[in-house]
């Protein structure tokens, strides 16, 4: 009997900590710290508060469950994928849950945003790329959206992010949040592996984080143009300085009435310069994908977002 009730403490002493919820630790911001900001960004009077009101965390968990949904063993489980991801693209990954009230969508993304500009997430990676997926568990208006910082705007266009958001949809909404965050990291990976997309091979991120379009020279337009005047040009100048064809007879050069010589000149009366004027176009957009602006002044994409 003793053996019994030993067997089955032990056991209940196994499964509990898989089964209790995921705590998050958060330190303190101050002055000392630099309010817990290491990356480039300026803290003003007009970001002071975004930065203070901002959860302070350590940025090597990636997994940040403040609605306690997931069970210790489902954040395991789910750090492992992220883990994978992370090694395999070079660019963050973090997902945060949170119960945060709104009136607006754009509170949902400030609040995302921040989060990841004013703690260390992406700071190992160049532009601080990486990609945040912020689910909020408001219970009157449940929301999620996913945010993108530096090169990840290049392989999510707002096309693979709208499709991403449809896939875990279901899951989300059902509240199987380990199926559809499970799902969020595995098509992530397959539209990295896929690279960049066509639509975005002309851009770059700058380096304050923003999609920006590169300007190319039309070089086979521009030859066949040059190419072209060149060949005008000088058309116009060889029929101009044609010399006057010569008489193979004396009598050619002889007035019949008289043995005098009658000198001649022509005297230039005017000129005339054609000039070619150079235009360059220049073209925006992205298929309504562009970067915005958070309070740090970096530069961030999004999906379309999903209530529900």
């Amino acid at each position: 009997m003793k053996k019994l009730v030993k067997i089955i403490i032990l056991t209940i002493l196994l499964i509990l900590p898989f089964s209790l919820k995921a705590e998050v630790t958060l330190k303190e911001r101050n002055e000392a710290n630099n309010y817990g900001v290491n990356k480039k960004w300026s803290i003003t009077d007009s970001n002071i508060d975004n930065v203070k009101n901002t959860k302070y965390v350590d940025a090597s968990e990636k997994i940040y469950d403040y609605s306690n949904v997931l069970t210790e063993k489902e954040k395991v489980e789910l750090k492992s994928l992220i883990d994978d991801y992370i090694t395999k693209t070079k660019m963050d990954m973090v997902i945060l849950i949170d119960s945060l009230p709104y009136v607006l969508d754009s509170e949902n993304e400030d609040y995302a945003v921040d989060f990841y500009d004013y703690n260390d997430f992406g700071i190992d990676f160049e532009n601080y790329s990486g990609v945040i997926l912020f689910r909020n568990t408001y219970e009157t208006d449940p929301y999620f959206n996913v945010y993108m910082f530096g090169n990840a705007q290049l392989y999510y266009s707002y096309e693979r992010s709208e499709n991403m958001l449809d896939a875990i949809y279901p899951d989300l909404k059902n509240k199987n949040y380990m199926d559809g965050f499970s799902s969020f990291v595995d098509i992530y990976k397959n539209y990295y592996e896929q690279g960049i997309p066509s639509e975005y091979k002309n851009y770059y991120i700058d380096d304050m984080g923003y999609l920006k379009k590169k300007y190319n020279v039309p070089w086979l337009i521009a030859l066949i143009a040059s190419t072209f005047v060149t060949i005008i040009t000088l058309t116009i100048m060889v029929n101009k300085n044609k010399m006057v064809k010569k008489d193979t007879r004396a009598t050619g050069y002889l007035n019949n009435s008289s043995i005098s010589y009658t000198k001649r000149t022509k005297n230039l009366i005017s000129s005339h310069t054609t000039h070619y004027r150079r235009t360059e176009s220049s073209s925006g957009g992205g298929g309504g994908f562009s970067s915005s602006r958070g309070s740090s002044g970096g530069g961030h994409s999004s999906g379309g977002g999903r209530h529900g």
